[in-house]
């Protein structure tokens, strides 16, 4: 059995983005049985907005000092075989609310007595779902993507796959009616389950 969290930075509970991870989720069931965690990073209790820069995490060794709600989530990733980013693109990049938890991650980098990175992350395969209104080339899904590759290359990750979506803004007709859906969360839950 997979163990899956999911992060939705989509402060739309019954959004676009939201019905996209449901079907990348019910893909991924299709092929092993899966234990998910699902973090609503919108209503998650937060004290800062965001990484505080306290650095407290550093002698705590790949936990977040911080006593919030986002602590509790971070400090848990690397229990996970999967973790996925879903975000809407709001202003050319990742959810506000997305953002404010992946800055967090800060706490689960650090480096060696040799200068080497050391972080729990390697064991996790991570993925992002986006979703846009306008195509990949006119609204920031490559500043998504660029996020994503710094975030692998910064932790030492494997690529992180994406699957983007077009959207119809808050008509959620648009991506039901999306024949091509399916088959392409079917492609992306096999890259990650791989």
């Amino acid at each position: 059995m997979k163990k899956v969290m999911l992060l939705m930075g989509s402060p739309r509970k019954n959004g676009n983005t939201v019905f996209v991870a449901q079907r990348v989720l019910e893909s991924m069931a299709e092929l092993e049985e899966l234990a998910v965690e699902y973090v609503d990073c919108a209503r998650l209790g937060n004290k800062p907005r965001g990484c505080a820069a306290c650095y407290r995490c550093r002698p705590m060794k790949f936990r977040c000092a911080i006593n919030d709600a986002t602590a509790e989530v971070i400090n848990r990733l690397a229990d996970y075989d999967i973790v996925l980013l879903a975000t809407p693109v709001y202003f050319f990049n990742f959810s506000a609310q997305l953002k404010a938890a992946t800055d967090r991650f800060q706490a689960l980098v650090d480096y060696d007595e040799k200068g080497k990175l050391v972080t729990p992350l390697k064991s996790v395969r991570f993925g992002c779902i986006a979703t846009s209104e306008g195509d990949a080339e006119s609204s920031g899904v490559e500043v998504v993507e660029l996020s994503l590759k710094y975030l692998a290359g910064y932790a030492g990750l494997k690529k992180i796959p994406m699957l983007h979506q077009i959207t119809g803004g808050t008509d959620l007709t648009v991506v039901a009616q999306d024949r091509t859906l399916d088959r392409r969360a079917m492609a992306f839950a096999k890259k990650l389950m791989k």
